[in-house]
């Protein structure tokens, strides 16, 4: 009786082993390109403003242009992926979590009427996963990528 309890724990040993070594092998590999990526956070003024500074909890109008980082382009400029509509601007809450943490945090103590160039590295802006896939499959913003965004400060309440 004893074996034939080895013989079966053995065999289920085997069906798991060799089911878990098949799921493994399945995945693939994440490969990051280097010249995507963008080390930390890099907060440049194109333009100082004169107007309110901005802080946590402000609604700001901006206006701005994203690219994908790619640092073999002028200014890490790859494709250029999202603008805001022009002369109408997009409105947020500065520090609500509403907008990328890069976003958030590249923003404060910029003053209205000026420009500021954001390198965002993916862990503050869409990370791992990318940007949302919209109705036809489609990923604007790939997993991992740095982000480039020129915002201009148009308002602050």
């Amino acid at each position: 009786m004893k074996s034939v309890f080895q013989l079966i724990a053995s065999i289920a040993c085997a069906v798991v082993l060799t089911a878990c070594g098949a799921a493994a092998s399945d995945t693939k590999p994440v490969v990051i390109d280097p010249a995507t990526q963008v080390a930390a956070l890099t907060v440049t003024d194109l333009t100082v403003g004169t107007g309110a500074t901005a802080a946590a909890g402000n609604n700001l109008i901006v206006s701005y242009t994203g690219w994908l980082y790619n640092s073999a382009q002028p200014d890490g400029k790859g494709k250029q992926f999202d603008a805001s509509t022009p002369g109408a601007g997009f409105s947020f809450v500065l520090g609500r979590g509403t907008v990328i943490p890069g976003w958030d945090q590249g923003l404060v103590g910029m003053k209205v009427g000026g420009t500021r160039r954001l390198l965002i590295p993916s862990s503050l802006g869409y990370g791992p996963g990318g940007s949302p896939k919209d109705s036809n499959g489609n990923q604007t913003i790939p997993p991992y990528a740095g982000l480039v965004f020129d915002v201009t400060l148009i308002s602050v309440n």
